[in-house]
């Protein structure tokens, strides 16, 4: 079975933990709780160091995030990124598809996993005004589409959200409707740690 012992992972507030608290406050988030899962079912422990940021970008996470993970020698590494490059009026699909390309192609690690997600379909329950829904919702699928291509060409695994509807359940977030709540980020960990052990 495979197994991982060091694991990085970048990118923004959803592998930050936002909105996922254990009983004294902190964050706990999809990426801690599948380190927790591959731990389990491997019995191998899986060590995470934890970089990403709330409002990280892509350029955020090239710039700021990725520069040490190659000193670091993970064996697996994970990032989700995109909504807030899609939530920036002036978004330009190329610019993020050139920059997402270059920030996987510096994750070309020997000995590593990549793992990355495409965006879940959640233009219809963004509290957004009806005529941004539209919008939204063909932002994320663009971005979605960038990064399932990108990641594919690589040979990175990617969890492709925008393809689950269920992945876009009300009940699986927050009040703002935009990150995860505790069951979302479970969710999330049970599926890529699935992806992961293939099954």
């Amino acid at each position: 079975m495979l197994s991982w012992s060091n694991y990085i992972a970048l990118g923004d507030s959803l592998t930050a933990g936002r909105d996922d608290h254990g009983p004294d406050g902190a964050r706990i988030g999809w990426a801690q709780r599948m380190a927790g899962m591959l731990s389990t079912r491997t019995a191998v422990p899986c060590a995470l160091i934890n970089l990403a940021a709330d409002g990280a970008r892509v350029s955020t996470v090239l710039e700021q995030q990725l520069p040490p993970v190659g000193r670091l020698g993970p064996d697996l590494v994970s990032v989700t990124v995109g909504m807030n490059d899609i939530s920036d009026p002036g978004f330009i699909l190329d610019r993020f598809a050139d920059q997402f390309g270059r920030l996987l192609d510096g994750l070309m690690l020997p000995g590593a996993t990549v793992l990355t997600c495409t965006i879940p379909d959640i233009a219809g329950i963004l509290p957004l005004p009806a005529e941004l829904v539209g919008v939204a919702r063909q932002r994320i699928r663009e971005a979605s589409d960038t990064i399932r291509e990108q990641a594919a060409a690589r040979g990175f695994l990617c969890l492709d959200a925008w393809s689950m509807p269920a992945a876009a359940d009300p009940g699986l977030f927050g009040p703002d409707r935009i990150h995860p709540n505790a069951s979302g980020h479970q969710l999330m960990a049970t599926l890529c740690a699935d992806l992961l052990l293939g099954g």
